[in-house]
């Protein structure tokens, strides 16, 4: 199975300047978060591709909440961090969007399978400000290793959405990065 190029920039499923209410995991269809979600089909198939994308875009929907979350719930911290934070929602929300439109493009059905809520569970488990930027940071951190895997796994398979995946790991080094600028004393693999 080989997929053409295409452009990267698709149009948004959705306006993404207003983010979905918290909480709102629209479109996904979700579990209890007691239950884990079923594993992903063969990265060979078109549904194990679907699978990727469908639970690496609910990494991102997950992610931009926790952002937007952390950004409203922690008043001790710095203007300029939440001001950060809601700026990266945004970004994981695009990065949500390159992903659906190309789970849309390869016609797979965003609720052909359920997905869980526990990383957006462990995301607001955190009691401190620090705690959140560092655990956050690694969960970027794992987000970009398996973005860059992948990349390289599907990248003859399917260069479209190996090329978004590509993107995102790369843009989440920036997003790693803000937890070292605001506390410095950690690194993100010391916080898991």
């Amino acid at each position: 199975m080989h997929f053409e190029k295409s452009e990267l920039n698709h149009p948004p499923l959705k306006n993404t300047t207003t983010p979905v209410p918290l909480r709102s995991w629209e479109p996904f269809l979700v579990i209890d978060s007691k239950k884990h979600a079923q594993a992903p089909r063969s990265i060979q198939s078109i549904e194990g591709i679907g699978d990727r994308l469908r639970a690496a875009a609910f990494a991102e929907i997950q992610a931009r909440e926790a952002f937007l979350w952390a950004s409203e719930n922690f008043t001790d911290i710095p203007p300029t961090l939440k001001h950060d934070w809601q700026t990266l929602a945004k970004e994981e929300d695009k990065h949500m969007n390159w992903l659906l439109n190309r789970l849309a493009d390869l016609k797979q059905n965003v609720k052909a399978r359920a997905v869980s809520t526990r990383l957006w569970e462990s995301f607001i488990a955190c009691e401190t400000a620090e705690r959140f930027a560092q655990f956050m940071a690694s969960a970027e951190e794992r987000g970009r290793q398996a973005g860059e895997r992948f990349y390289e796994n599907l990248k003859e398979i399917d260069p479209i959405s190996a090329a978004i995946f590509k993107q995102i790991a790369l843009e989440e080094i920036s997003h790693i990065e803000l937890a070292r600028k605001y506390f410095p004393t950690e690194t993100p693999s010391d916080s898991i």
